[in-house]
């Protein structure tokens, strides 16, 4: 078995370097922005209009204290504006798909890969929760539930056929997560209804951590309710920890589901006793090629 400690055979970590994994974890969803962005060659610029569509070629940043269409500013730092008009489409980023530092490593800094857009959107009925399994990086990832007449704010990412289809190898399509399309889902911007066509969304195949009939929200919701309260990622992993009765300390339990994928995996399927399914029927899974969206 992998554990914290001195580094006595191949397998094992040592203390400092387990210290800095653990406390990478526990970061998740390494935050964001309070407001929508541009993620522009690891860069962001603040996104000051979108309009009620998806429209970015219209978009206003602000950049030096001044605000500049996104199309000039694009200019001025010699990336062709032309990628503005390449198709995207709109997912939902329930957790660390909305963070720079974790786009910053999905995306390397070359092509259409270095501008998405980043917005943020009231969503009436969806809340972003944490899942029933540990990633491999030791965190307890986010998804999506239902939720009538709660919703949250959510940030949505506009991916074009290339980031979409890498945006999948990192999210382990038809293992870890399924991609789905949500059908019905009302957006708003600002208090007012927002036409950006189709949303889609990755929805963890292992279902939302419950423990005694209350799952766990990421951020605050709107609305009062009985089922969901919100928790950190420290905190999620502390009941998941006492949840699986482990007699190791915490930041060891969460090192050895870093670097030992075996103890990750079967403490998952224990997880699956505190995992509920998202509770909306009115989905589409597509985990097909992603050209075929487009």
């Amino acid at each position: 078995r992998t554990n914290c400690g001195l580094n006595r055979d191949n397998h094992m970590r040592p203390a400092q370097e387990c210290q800095k994994l653990v406390t990478r974890a526990k970061q998740y969803p390494f935050g964001y922005p309070a407001d929508s962005y541009v993620f522009v060659e690891g860069d962001v610029w603040k996104l000051c209009e979108f309009g009620k569509t998806s429209n970015i070629e219209s978009a206003l940043v602000e950049l030096s204290g001044s605000l500049q269409t996104l199309r000039d500013a694009l200019t001025r730092r010699g990336i062709d504006p032309d990628i503005l008009r390449l198709p995207r489409k709109a997912v939902l980023a329930s957790g660390s798909n909305a963070s720079p530092i974790r786009l910053r490593e999905k995306f390397p800094a070359n092509s259409d890969q270095t501008l998405i857009p980043v917005v943020k959107y009231q969503v009436p009925d969806l809340v972003s929760v944490f899942s029933a399994k540990f990633a491999s990086y030791g965190s307890i990832t986010a998804t999506l539930q239902h939720a009538p007449n709660i919703g949250s704010e959510i940030f949505v990412t506009y991916l074009t056929q290339t980031q979409l289809a890498r945006m999948h190898k990192t999210e382990a399509i038809g293992d870890e997560y399924n991609f789905v399309q949500i059908s019905d889902t009302p957006i708003y911007r600002d208090g007012e209804r927002c036409a950006i066509g189709p949303v889609y969304a990755y929805l963890s195949r292992k279902g939302i951590l419950s423990i005694g009939k209350r799952q766990f929200t990421l951020t605050e919701t709107k609305g009062p309710s009985k089922s969901f309260s919100m928790k950190s990622q420290e905190q999620v992993l502390h009941m998941a920890w006492e949840l699986l009765e482990s007699k190791d300390s915490l930041n060891t339990f969460i090192c050895q589901n870093i670097t030992d994928e075996g103890i990750r995996r079967y403490r998952n399927s224990l997880l699956q006793e505190y995992s509920t399914p998202f509770r909306n029927a009115n989905i589409e899974v597509l985990n097909g090629p992603v050209e075929l969206l487009f």
